[in-house]
């Protein structure tokens, strides 16, 4: 009866001896330390190219014309002239808006806003910017005529915004802006 005795003394002893082994392997694979949950990946950049022309702009005119934006994003605009003293403003409506009456009085609905500063080139980056038609405006307020470039481009994801002006820098209340003597078409 004894080596049956040891036999099951030895068993029982296997048996829990087993079972602490299991456990403690069960506990290798975890952690009772959170860990924290990846960072998520950048969306890469993508820039669409809505509008990009050059050409001249008569002393006191506005030249404008009509655009789509197709989808929700960030509205980058580079624009630049060839004399750094001229006054020239850039401007955003919604499409089919603002007359050179309502320009001159300062009534349009202004989604960009940047009246003549020293910033040239004038760089303007308007995030969560909302798809639809729009029309943008430039407006030399010189009595030289200007040579002009723009570029607007959607960019989304991870792009690096423009370094520069504003998203919508306004003239300050009181300051007289100038107004202009025509408007075009481009």
């Amino acid at each position: 009866m004894r080596t049956i005795r040891c036999t099951v003394w030895r068993s029982g002893w296997a048996l829990l001896l087993a079972g602490a082994l299991a456990m403690g392997l069960s506990a290798c694979g975890g952690s009772d330390t959170p860990t924290a949950p990846p960072a998520p990946t950048p969306t890469p950049c993508t820039q669409e190219v809505l509008f990009q022309d050059n050409g001249s702009v008569p002393a006191g005119w506005l030249i404008y014309d009509d655009f789509s934006v197709p989808r929700p994003g960030r509205l980058d605009v580079t624009m630049d002239w060839t004399n750094a003293e001229s006054p020239v403003g850039f401007y955003l409506v919604p499409a089919n808006t603002c007359s050179l009456e309502e320009f001159n009085g300062r009534s349009c609905e202004f989604v960009i806003r940047s009246e003549p500063s020293s910033a040239k080139p004038r760089l303007i980056s308007t995030p969560n910017f909302t798809q639809g038609n729009y029309r943008w405006i430039v407006a030399n307020f010189s009595e030289e005529d200007e040579s002009l470039a723009l570029e607007i481009v959607l960019s989304e994801g991870a792009c690096a915004a423009l370094a520069g002006g504003r998203p919508s820098a306004s003239a300050q209340e009181g300051v007289n802006t100038p107004a202009a003597r025509g408007a075009r078409q481009n």
